[in-house]
This record gives structure tokens, sequence and C-alpha cells, in this order.
């Protein structure tokens, strides 16, 4: 089959292993926050969320199919429902979160204080955020997420 992915669904909106939003339909949220936030003047944030396994007796571990899906089931229950969440990366989430800096800051609080987003202390979880800036593209937005530090959890 050449060309397709088994990451992403046959709809092309979801990843299939985690049912979170595929690359291009984030993106294309992401153009619509970016157009809407335009218009209105008011900006919105971006949450990048990685997970590694954790070092156990000196080694890395893999994370496994089974880590993967109970961390986006947990993510999704800590994420407000008009909250899209986007699978970036194998190990890569990116919230977009239309109400602004002070909300973005809320959830990271709320990730930091749940002890059940790294099933069960096997992943070790980092955390960045940023604002978006006015005129300020989604590409930029995303350049500027991926030169954010990452705090860690």
């Amino acid at each position: 089959m050449g060309g397709h992915s088994p990451l992403f669904s046959h709809d092309g909106i979801h990843d299939s292993q985690t049912h979170l939003a595929a690359p291009p339909f984030f993106y294309e949220q992401l153009r619509r926050e970016v157009a809407l936030s335009m218009r209105t003047q008011i900006s919105f944030s971006v949450v990048k969320i990685t997970f590694t396994p954790c070092i156990v007796d000196g080694e890395r571990q893999q994370v496994g199919a089974e880590d993967i899906l109970r961390f986006s089931c947990e993510l999704r229950t800590l994420i407000r429902s008009s909250e899209c969440i986007g699978r970036l990366g194998v190990n890569e989430c990116v919230v977009l979160i239309s109400d602004g800096e002070i909300a973005a800051q809320q959830l990271i609080t709320r990730l930091h204080s749940t002890p059940s987003l790294s099933v069960n202390d096997t992943l070790h979880i980092s955390l960045s955020m940023v604002t978006s800036l006015r005129g300020e593209s989604g590409l930029e937005l995303l350049n500027r997420l991926d030169k954010a530090p990452l705090s860690t959890h």
C-alpha cells in the first residue's frame, strides 16, 4: 500500500493508535485558530507534551503501544473536549487551547499534578508552551514551540 501510514485512520482525522487528531487535521485546526486570532485579536496557546520511557537499572526502556494508548486516554481525560490534541510525533502531542495563556498555564499545572499521566511512573513527561503573537503564522508559532524549553514532570 504505497504511501499509506498505519499511524493514521482512513478518515485522515485521527491517529489510529490513540484516536487523537492526526497531523493534517491538527494543522487545519491550527490554521483556523490563527485566522480567528487575527480577526479577533485574541491570542491562543499551544502546549507540547513529550513522553519518553523512564530509565530502569541504567537502561532506557521502550515505549510500548499499550503505554502510548494509556497515556493518550489519560491525556484526553485532562483536556476539555473543545481543545484539539494532535499527535504530531511518535512520542509527542500538542494541545491547541483557544482560551489563551491563562488556560494553558492551568492545563500545565493540571498535567504536572496528575501522576497517572506518567502511566504508573513508566513514562517521563516534558512540557512546553507558547502563546500566539499578533501576525504570527501557525508555522512560526510551532517553530517557537519547538525552541521553547521543556519542563519535566
